[in-house]
């Protein structure tokens, strides 16, 4: 819960210098950049987070990580180090995500599948969503063999499971 609070926070004065700066989606990407490397890399995560390491040898190291990047996300970057807030990169770099979405009207929506759709049913499928949240769609496609059939389509908090699988359960409920 903190730390969704703290991912928050600073995700908000994020957003607000990115849109300032005319770079939210560089922001974005550099952040995810980032929170992919503490998510995935454990010496990364390690240096970063070490205590002895001195601070203006973390900044040296993403200096040049970012070195092709915009002085704003190398501030940002650099204010979340030294504030100690790096373990919070995944909270903040979700909390931001969900800003923009906000602002730009646009909803999260997992589908899974018993097979792949094909391309003009993804379209027909957006377009479906679109219309009936308001909102632009950002689909996310899983195949999952065991729902036999049909699909489940997950919108924040609102479920639809129209797969055969389901089907079965209730019938055997009956």
């Amino acid at each position: 819960m903190i730390a969704n609070q703290v991912g928050r926070r600073y995700a908000e004065a994020i957003y607000e210098i990115a849109v300032s700066s005319d770079k939210v989606k560089e922001i974005y990407e550099a952040l995810n950049q980032m929170m992919e490397l503490y998510k995935n890399d454990n010496e990364f995560k390690t240096f970063i987070t070490h205590p002895l390491i001195e601070l203006d040898e973390k900044k040296r190291v993403l200096k040049e990580m970012f070195k092709n990047s915009d002085e704003t996300i190398e501030n940002i970057i650099f204010y979340i180090l030294d504030k100690k807030r790096m373990e919070n990169i995944r909270n903040i770099t979700a909390e931001y995500l969900k800003i923009y979405y906000e602002k730009n009207q646009i909803v999260d929506v997992e589908t899974t599948f018993a097979v792949e759709p094909s391309e003009a049913q993804k379209t027909k499928l957006i377009a479906n969503l679109e219309k009936k949240t308001g909102k632009k769609v950002k689909l996310a496609v899983k195949v999952d063999k065991s729902i036999l059939g049909g699909g489940i389509i997950r919108i924040g908090d609102t479920v639809i499971d129209g797969s055969i699988r389901k089907e079965l359960e209730n019938i055997k409920k009956r």
